[in-house]
């Protein structure tokens, strides 16, 4: 047996074996994994934050207009709203809740067709600043150029509800 062979399977120093690879260096191997656990876990946030938007339901109205007409320049008037569902619950209904005190509640946009969410829908009801539910004045009168403050309750399909609190100025033809 050659005395070379018996000290073990080492080759003589400066000598390589034909099938010996090089290794990267520790420090290159630890910033690598570090580089893939960051991208995993900017994936992983990504993936979840969006998950979490897309189950969640909103419930979000916004009034897109409104106007108020005294064909007169005082009296009665109308009032016009048109709403946008900006939520991903359809809107159910939209009343008037408050005009300028009086809080007699009456239908603006019907339930009987939802506003599914993105549309928008309008409705019109008959005000003044004392007029009662069958839309007769008792007395007073709106008189243009004035704002009255105006409040509507949002009803979405899923049982919520929105107030929306606003002010309009009276307008003629």
């Amino acid at each position: 047996m050659n005395s070379s062979m018996s000290a073990g399977w080492f080759a003589p120093a400066g000598a390589r074996s034909r099938h010996a690879r090089r290794a990267i260096s520790p420090i290159i191997a630890t910033i690598i994994l570090i580089v893939i656990t960051v991208v995993a876990g900017a994936f992983l946030y990504t993936y979840a934050t969006g998950m979490l938007r897309s189950g969640a339901a909103s419930q979000v109205a916004n009034v897109q207009s409104i106007t108020l007409t005294v064909p007169n320049g005082s009296g009665d008037g109308t009032l016009t709203v048109t709403v946008q569902n900006g939520g991903t619950v359809a809107i159910k209904g939209v009343s008037l809740v408050d005009f300028n005190g009086s809080t007699e509640s009456k239908p603006l946009i019907s339930s009987t067709t939802p506003i599914s969410p993105g549309q928008s829908a309008s409705g019109s009801v008959q005000v003044g600043p004392n007029v009662d539910s069958d839309g007769v004045e008792t007395n007073g009168s709106l008189i243009a150029g004035e704002s009255y403050e105006v409040q509507l309750n949002v009803t979405f399909a899923n049982g919520q509800t929105q107030i929306i609190t606003t002010t309009v100025m009276a307008n003629t033809y």
